[in-house]
């Protein structure tokens, strides 16, 4: 719709609509040429010229300019993405909750489980709570990483020992600098033991305790049969190992995840959930038991020459062949025990040559005849085998296996 259609349906003549239009007024700026109706008369003049208009002309000017103006003030205004959506697919860390908060927390606890003991090293931190707490309040349910669960004490000391963030404007977003990112504990094999897994535990304990989500005996019973069956001990001879730390945390991750399926897809009580992994099902033995201990590196020895440490396959191919020194090249059985030889051992094969300026490193696996790569090998299959001056041999018909008993 245009300014003419608008001014036409409130009956104002053509030839003054023709002036506004060819004075070059279109529907958005007659919209913004007045802030109020008195504004309006005002710039009659600018719209219309020399043109004297009547009452009943400015009447439908007036009542065209109102109209417009209602409609875009009733218009909704353009919904701003919220953040909730631009971030949606970013995993953000729950709100802090209020200081005054968290001590109705610790004093409900307390009163529910008078023999528990809040001490920094056993008080979850507030970030643990906080997550815990927005669970608890949204009925969302998710496990909660090993990497979050942490004492007070212990997030006091990450926190302590993380070095001053550097703002770096030209690297880093904006969105860098603002959030706040909480620190996390460090999780692997080589650093933790049984005991830190136990700390873990018992810290998500109380933290869920805390809350409210379930009750505290509940959440023990639970720890108490995941440390019971990550602690056993197997004989070396049964070739069988306890799970490691990260697997340890993948069978849990898995446990929690199952029991927070009964809770929100099965309407289970999570009591009832945690009893129901603990105590009926067998997911939680199945996760932890025992694997297969792998078998030990192979170690070869390097006395190699009489086929000792090797196997058969390798002293076979071996027979008659010395490393270094003087002796007998290819032979029988008992050349291996004399003096190595100088010269036609695998020791003395040309390893490199020169190829139109370049250096090309010979297959030392194709000289014995063991390599199965073909032409996909990285290395050139021409016999090794040093020749008067030095230089190899360089034959494709043979390798240096069967250099001397091939005709030249």
């Amino acid at each position: 719709m245009s300014l003419s259609d608008i001014l036409k349906a409130e009956g104002l003549s053509e030839a003054l609509i023709k002036v506004a239009t060819d004075a070059g007024w279109t529907l958005p700026t007659f919209r913004h040429a007045a802030d109020s109706p008195a504004d309006l008369e005002k710039v009659l003049p600018d719209i219309f010229g020399s043109s004297e208009l009547s009452r009943l002309q400015i009447a439908q000017v007036r009542a065209a300019w109102a109209g417009l103006s209602s409609s875009a003030s009733s218009a909704p205004p353009a919904v701003p993405t919220s953040a909730s959506e631009t971030s949606s697919w970013v995993e953000t860390f729950a709100p802090k909750i209020t200081a005054l908060k968290l001590t109705e927390y610790k004093k409900a606890f307390l009163a529910a489980y008078t023999s528990e003991i809040l001490s920094p090293c056993s008080m979850p931190s507030l970030r643990l709570v906080s997550l815990a707490a927005h669970q608890e309040s949204k009925k969302d349910y998710k496990w909660i990483p090993w990497k979050h669960r942490m004492s007070e004490e212990k997030a006091a000391e990450l926190q302590l020992s993380r070095p001053a963030k550097q703002p770096r404007l030209e690297a880093l977003g904006i969105s860098s600098l603002l959030l706040d990112e909480p620190p996390t504990l460090e999780v692997g094999d080589n650093f933790m033991g049984v005991s830190a897994v136990q700390r873990i535990l018992a810290i998500h304990d109380v933290a869920l305790a805390m809350v409210g989500s379930c009750h505290l005996a509940r959440l023990k019973a639970y720890s108490s049969k995941f440390i019971h069956l990550l602690s056993q001990r197997h004989e070396a001879s049964s070739g069988l190992r306890a799970p490691t730390i990260l697997e340890a945390q993948q069978a849990d991750c898995k446990l929690w995840q199952g029991i927070y399926a009964l809770v929100l897809e099965k309407d289970w009580n999570l009591n009832d959930a945690i009893f129901e992994y603990t105590e009926i099902r067998g997911d939680m033995s199945n996760l932890l038991q025992a694997r297969a201990r792998p078998p030990p590196p192979m170690r070869f020895n390097e006395k190699g020459i009489k086929g000792k440490g090797l196997g058969r396959f390798m002293s076979e191919a071996w027979k008659g062949y010395s490393f270094e020194g003087k002796g007998k090249s290819p032979g029988k059985e008992k050349g291996s025990k004399g003096k190595p030889s100088g010269k036609g051992g695998a020791g003395s094969w040309v390893k490199h040559v020169q190829v139109n300026g370049e250096t090309k490193q010979l297959c030392m696996q194709w000289q014995s005849g063991k390599c199965s790569r073909g032409a996909s090998c990285a290395f050139l299959h021409n016999c090794a085998y040093p020749k008067g001056d030095g230089s190899a041999c360089m034959s494709k018909a043979h390798n240096a296996l069967n250099h001397a008993s091939t005709s030249h």
